[in-house]
């Protein structure tokens, strides 16, 4: 294990998809069990980071609170990074059932001591499978509580010019790890 807390994001609303998220189950597993199998295999603090505590988190498991309401991820990203017990916290989106070990592995390998890291693809950062330094906390709830922005893109930006995280660029082989599910079409059976 490594000293890394992890955390599971799962408390979008799935207005697109039309029904929970957490629930689709890919090769007969539902994703919210499939993700946190994921993050225990690499840490040995796991949190469910959601507006409520979901029915389905088994009670081994944590829940933390969205430190905003209707603030998309960057309100549940602020949440975990006060509660987290480590230095560093291994974010995941529930609605990612391509992600692997082996890449998660990885990226805690290509971390740097002090900073964070994210993958990018093209011009976009991928924030919802990342590594961000809890010392990220104060720009975090900067940017959600004096600027009012809950982009993502906008903060890792912040963050990589002050050096708090690092990007790296996903090789085209991996990029289909990234695909997540936002429409009933884009589930896999």
């Amino acid at each position: 294990m490594n000293n890394v807390s992890a955390a599971l994001l799962a408390g979008g609303k799935s207005t697109r998809m039309g029904h929970d998220k957490c629930l689709i189950e890919v090769n007969g597993i539902p994703t919210w069990r499939r993700q946190l199998g994921l993050l225990s295999s690499l840490s040995p603090e796991v949190f469910a980071v959601a507006p409520h505590r979901p029915e389905w988190l088994p009670q081994m498991f944590s829940w933390v609170q969205d430190a905003a309401q209707d603030e998309g991820p960057i309100g549940g990203l602020a949440a975990v990074l006060s509660q987290a017990t480590y230095q560093n916290v291994l974010v995941l989106a529930v609605d990612m059932p391509a992600m692997t070990n082996d890449f998660l592995k990885t990226m805690l390998c290509m971390m740097e001591r002090r900073s964070g890291i994210v993958p990018q693809i093209g011009e976009r950062y991928e924030p919802l499978c990342a590594i961000y330094p809890r010392n990220a906390l104060s720009v975090v709830r900067d940017q959600l509580f004096v600027k009012r922005d809950n982009s993502l893109q906008a903060l890792l930006r912040s963050l990589i010019r002050s050096g708090l995280m690092h990007s790296f660029s996903v090789p085209s082989s991996k990029r289909c790890l990234f695909r997540n599910l936002n429409f009933p079409s884009d589930c896999m059976s």
